[in-house]
Protein backbone atom coordinates (compact mmCIF):
# COMPACT_ATOMS: atom_id res chain seq x y z
CA UNK A 1 0.00 0.00 0.00
CA UNK A 2 1.35 3.46 -0.92
CA UNK A 3 1.05 6.68 1.07
CA UNK A 4 0.97 10.11 -0.58
CA UNK A 5 2.28 13.46 0.55
CA UNK A 6 0.65 16.64 -0.81
CA UNK A 7 -2.18 14.76 -2.51
CA UNK A 8 -2.23 12.43 -5.48
CA UNK A 9 0.23 14.62 -7.37
CA UNK A 10 2.72 14.62 -4.51
CA UNK A 11 5.48 12.27 -3.41
CA UNK A 12 4.67 8.76 -2.26
CA UNK A 13 6.23 5.86 -0.45
CA UNK A 14 5.26 2.24 -0.88
CA UNK A 15 4.15 0.26 -3.92
CA UNK A 16 1.75 1.03 -6.74
CA UNK A 17 1.63 -1.77 -9.30
CA UNK A 18 5.17 -2.19 -10.62
CA UNK A 19 6.34 1.15 -9.19
CA UNK A 20 8.00 1.60 -5.79
CA UNK A 21 8.40 4.99 -4.09
CA UNK A 22 11.50 5.27 -1.90
CA UNK A 23 13.14 8.08 0.05
CA UNK A 24 16.93 8.27 0.24
CA UNK A 25 19.06 11.04 1.74
CA UNK A 26 16.01 13.27 1.96
CA UNK A 27 15.11 12.88 -1.73
CA UNK A 28 12.23 10.96 -3.28
CA UNK A 29 12.69 8.38 -6.03
CA UNK A 30 10.39 6.14 -8.01
CA UNK A 31 11.68 2.90 -9.46
CA UNK A 32 10.29 -0.16 -11.16
CA UNK A 33 10.19 -3.53 -9.51
CA UNK A 34 12.94 -5.84 -10.76
CA UNK A 35 11.66 -8.55 -13.07
CA UNK A 36 13.01 -12.08 -12.70
CA UNK A 37 15.24 -13.04 -15.59
CA UNK A 38 14.54 -16.22 -17.53
CA UNK A 39 18.11 -16.34 -18.80
CA UNK A 40 20.46 -18.76 -17.04
CA UNK A 41 23.21 -16.98 -15.06
CA UNK A 42 26.50 -16.52 -16.86
CA UNK A 43 29.76 -17.97 -15.60
CA UNK A 44 30.78 -14.48 -14.50
CA UNK A 45 27.58 -14.04 -12.51
CA UNK A 46 27.96 -17.44 -10.86
CA UNK A 47 31.59 -16.66 -10.03
CA UNK A 48 30.63 -13.32 -8.48
CA UNK A 49 27.90 -14.97 -6.41
CA UNK A 50 30.39 -17.56 -5.17
CA UNK A 51 32.87 -14.84 -4.20
CA UNK A 52 30.15 -12.90 -2.42
CA UNK A 53 29.21 -16.01 -0.43
CA UNK A 54 32.80 -16.80 0.55
CA UNK A 55 33.57 -13.22 1.62
CA UNK A 56 30.33 -12.75 3.56
CA UNK A 57 30.65 -16.14 5.27
CA UNK A 58 34.17 -15.26 6.43
CA UNK A 59 33.47 -11.65 7.48
CA UNK A 60 30.13 -12.04 9.24
CA UNK A 61 31.51 -13.58 12.49
CA UNK A 62 33.81 -10.53 12.77
CA UNK A 63 30.97 -8.01 12.50
CA UNK A 64 31.58 -6.45 15.97
CA UNK A 65 35.19 -5.70 14.96
CA UNK A 66 34.20 -4.54 11.48
CA UNK A 67 31.58 -2.18 12.93
CA UNK A 68 34.50 -0.40 14.62
CA UNK A 69 37.11 -0.90 11.92
CA UNK A 70 34.94 0.32 9.02
CA UNK A 71 32.79 2.82 10.91
CA UNK A 72 34.04 5.83 8.92
CA UNK A 73 33.43 6.34 5.22
CA UNK A 74 32.27 8.89 2.68
CA UNK A 75 29.29 6.80 1.60
CA UNK A 76 26.06 5.64 3.20
CA UNK A 77 27.07 1.98 3.26
CA UNK A 78 27.11 -0.05 6.45
CA UNK A 79 30.52 -0.99 7.91
CA UNK A 80 29.97 -4.61 6.87
CA UNK A 81 29.17 -3.58 3.29
CA UNK A 82 32.30 -1.40 3.16
CA UNK A 83 34.40 -4.32 4.33
CA UNK A 84 32.66 -6.66 1.89
CA UNK A 85 33.31 -4.29 -1.02
CA UNK A 86 37.04 -4.15 -0.26
CA UNK A 87 37.46 -7.90 0.20
CA UNK A 88 35.52 -8.76 -2.96
CA UNK A 89 37.89 -6.58 -4.97
CA UNK A 90 41.20 -7.18 -3.22
CA UNK A 91 41.23 -10.15 -0.85
CA UNK A 92 39.91 -13.13 -2.81
CA UNK A 93 41.92 -15.47 -4.99
CA UNK A 94 40.62 -17.96 -7.56
CA UNK A 95 41.72 -21.58 -7.28
CA UNK A 96 40.98 -24.76 -9.21
CA UNK A 97 38.29 -25.64 -6.67
CA UNK A 98 36.74 -22.17 -6.36
CA UNK A 99 37.80 -19.04 -4.56
CA UNK A 100 39.27 -18.49 -1.11
CA UNK A 101 40.33 -15.65 1.19
CA UNK A 102 43.79 -14.23 0.46
CA UNK A 103 44.71 -13.78 4.13
CA UNK A 104 47.68 -11.39 3.78
CA UNK A 105 45.38 -8.97 1.92
CA UNK A 106 42.65 -8.99 4.56
CA UNK A 107 42.12 -5.58 6.17
CA UNK A 108 39.75 -5.50 9.14
CA UNK A 109 40.01 -1.78 9.82
CA UNK A 110 40.68 1.35 7.79
CA UNK A 111 41.25 4.72 9.40
CA UNK A 112 43.31 7.83 10.08
CA UNK A 113 45.34 6.63 13.07
CA UNK A 114 48.89 5.71 12.17
CA UNK A 115 50.06 2.12 12.42
CA UNK A 116 52.85 0.88 14.65
CA UNK A 117 55.75 -1.27 13.47
CA UNK A 118 55.58 -4.91 14.52
CA UNK A 119 59.06 -6.07 15.49
CA UNK A 120 58.47 -9.59 16.77
CA UNK A 121 55.73 -12.22 16.83
CA UNK A 122 57.03 -15.16 18.84
CA UNK A 123 55.15 -18.25 20.10
CA UNK A 124 56.26 -19.17 23.61
CA UNK A 125 55.60 -21.97 26.10
CA UNK A 126 52.10 -22.79 27.31
CA UNK A 127 50.48 -21.39 24.15
CA UNK A 128 51.54 -17.81 24.84
CA UNK A 129 52.10 -15.49 21.89
CA UNK A 130 54.47 -12.58 22.41
CA UNK A 131 54.15 -9.49 20.20
CA UNK A 132 56.50 -6.50 20.34
CA UNK A 133 56.13 -3.26 18.40
CA UNK A 134 57.45 0.27 18.15
CA UNK A 135 55.47 3.48 17.65
CA UNK A 136 55.76 6.60 15.49
CA UNK A 137 56.13 9.96 17.29
CA UNK A 138 53.22 10.84 19.56
CA UNK A 139 50.47 12.89 17.92
CA UNK A 140 46.69 13.08 17.71
CA UNK A 141 46.98 10.15 15.30
CA UNK A 142 49.27 8.18 17.60
CA UNK A 143 48.16 8.49 21.20
CA UNK A 144 49.88 6.38 23.90
CA UNK A 145 46.39 5.42 25.14
CA UNK A 146 45.23 3.99 21.82
CA UNK A 147 44.10 0.40 22.41
CA UNK A 148 45.10 -2.67 20.46
CA UNK A 149 42.57 -5.11 18.98
CA UNK A 150 43.64 -8.42 17.47
CA UNK A 151 41.95 -11.14 15.43
CA UNK A 152 43.37 -14.61 14.75
CA UNK A 153 41.95 -17.20 12.37
CA UNK A 154 42.72 -20.92 12.42
CA UNK A 155 42.57 -22.20 8.83
CA UNK A 156 42.29 -25.89 9.65
CA UNK A 157 39.59 -25.51 12.31
CA UNK A 158 37.89 -22.48 10.72
CA UNK A 159 37.83 -20.80 14.12
CA UNK A 160 38.43 -17.21 15.25
CA UNK A 161 40.15 -15.94 18.36
CA UNK A 162 39.74 -12.24 19.17
CA UNK A 163 41.31 -9.88 21.68
CA UNK A 164 39.70 -6.50 22.36
CA UNK A 165 41.66 -3.81 24.24
CA UNK A 166 44.58 -6.23 24.56
CA UNK A 167 47.11 -3.49 25.35
CA UNK A 168 47.69 0.24 25.11
CA UNK A 169 49.91 1.46 22.32
CA UNK A 170 52.45 2.76 24.86
CA UNK A 171 53.06 -0.78 26.23
CA UNK A 172 55.02 -1.75 23.10
CA UNK A 173 54.55 -5.43 23.92
CA UNK A 174 51.81 -7.88 24.83
CA UNK A 175 51.53 -11.52 25.89
CA UNK A 176 48.42 -13.30 24.57
CA UNK A 177 47.00 -16.57 25.85
CA UNK A 178 46.19 -18.50 22.70
CA UNK A 179 43.84 -21.47 22.36
CA UNK A 180 45.76 -24.67 23.08
CA UNK A 181 43.79 -26.37 20.29
CA UNK A 182 45.49 -24.05 17.79
CA UNK A 183 48.87 -25.71 18.36
CA UNK A 184 50.44 -26.93 15.12
CA UNK A 185 47.83 -25.27 12.90
CA UNK A 186 48.24 -22.43 10.43
CA UNK A 187 46.99 -19.28 12.14
CA UNK A 188 46.69 -15.87 10.51
CA UNK A 189 46.45 -12.71 12.57
CA UNK A 190 45.65 -9.02 12.20
CA UNK A 191 45.95 -6.08 14.59
CA UNK A 192 44.87 -2.47 14.69
CA UNK A 193 44.53 0.38 17.18
CA UNK A 194 41.40 2.20 18.33
CA UNK A 195 41.47 5.58 20.08
CA UNK A 196 40.08 5.85 23.61
CA UNK A 197 36.84 7.41 22.33
CA UNK A 198 36.32 4.51 19.94
CA UNK A 199 35.80 6.94 17.06
CA UNK A 200 39.02 6.42 15.07
CA UNK A 201 41.07 3.40 14.08
CA UNK A 202 44.35 2.61 12.39
CA UNK A 203 44.42 0.63 9.18
CA UNK A 204 44.93 -2.99 10.16
CA UNK A 205 48.19 -4.83 9.63
CA UNK A 206 48.73 -8.52 8.97
CA UNK A 207 50.43 -10.96 11.30
CA UNK A 208 51.11 -14.62 10.71
CA UNK A 209 52.30 -17.27 13.07
CA UNK A 210 52.07 -21.05 13.09
CA UNK A 211 51.39 -21.74 16.76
Amino acid sequence: MASFKNGLQGLFTGKIGDLIGVKRNGQQFGRSLPRPSKKPPTYRQLNQRAKFGVAMHWLRPLKPFINIGYQNGQDNATPLNRALSYHLKEALVDTETGCRIDYPKVILSRGALVTSWVLEVIPQRDHILYIRWDNPPESRYCDPQDRMNLVFYNVQKEQYLTFENAAERSAKEVYLQMDKNFAGDTVHGWMHFVNKEGSEVSTGIYLKSSL
